[in-house]
């Protein structure tokens, strides 16, 4: 299954204020990473879209504390920003090291990524998020998002993941 990129209408019955202006075909393209498992997919394509559109990667770590149980499996677990922070660019230096699209980094306190990521969307080319349940099928923030991005969305699917759980 390849990626699928979903855009939403620019044209609505009730649109948000400035919400149609927020896209922009300059803006950067952004990438949700949120745990090893899917970094390098996400960034080689992201840093694919940056270069093919000559615009910045931003690469955007959502951080929420863990409450558990509830806490997912596939996510990092981090105690304070700075871990959040660490755990973020190691991600870039290890799949990411030879960048020729500039760079931005960004690690954000949220307890809902999805509304984060919403927010962040405002003036994108583009996002990428990965599709994190098992299987490959699209989680929970990414569901959430879809429908109020202000930029298409790229859901990514890791085929080594999905296929592992397949099988």
């Amino acid at each position: 299954m390849s990626p699928a990129t979903l855009t939403r209408p620019f044209t609505r019955p009730d649109p948000a204020p400035s919400l149609d202006a927020a896209f922009s075909s300059n803006g950067p393209v952004l990438v949700a990473v949120d745990d090893e498992a899917n970094a390098a997919v996400l960034l080689s394509r992201g840093h694919d879209a940056a270069v093919r559109l000559g615009v910045t990667l931003r690469v955007v770590y959502i951080w929420s504390r863990c409450r558990p149980p509830d806490c997912s499996h596939h996510r990092r677990c981090h105690q304070d920003m700075e871990g959040a922070n660490r755990f973020s660019r190691r991600l870039l230096d290890e799949h990411l090291p030879e960048a020729t699209a500039p760079v931005e980094r960004e690690v954000v306190h949220d307890e809902n990524p999805a509304s984060a990521l919403a927010a962040l969307s405002v003036g994108a080319s583009l996002l990428l998020i990965g599709a994190e349940a098992a299987g490959g099928a699209v989680g929970e923030t990414t569901r959430a998002l879809l429908g109020r991005a202000a930029c298409p969305v790229t859901v990514v699917r890791d085929h080594r993941r999905s296929s592992a759980s397949v099988n």
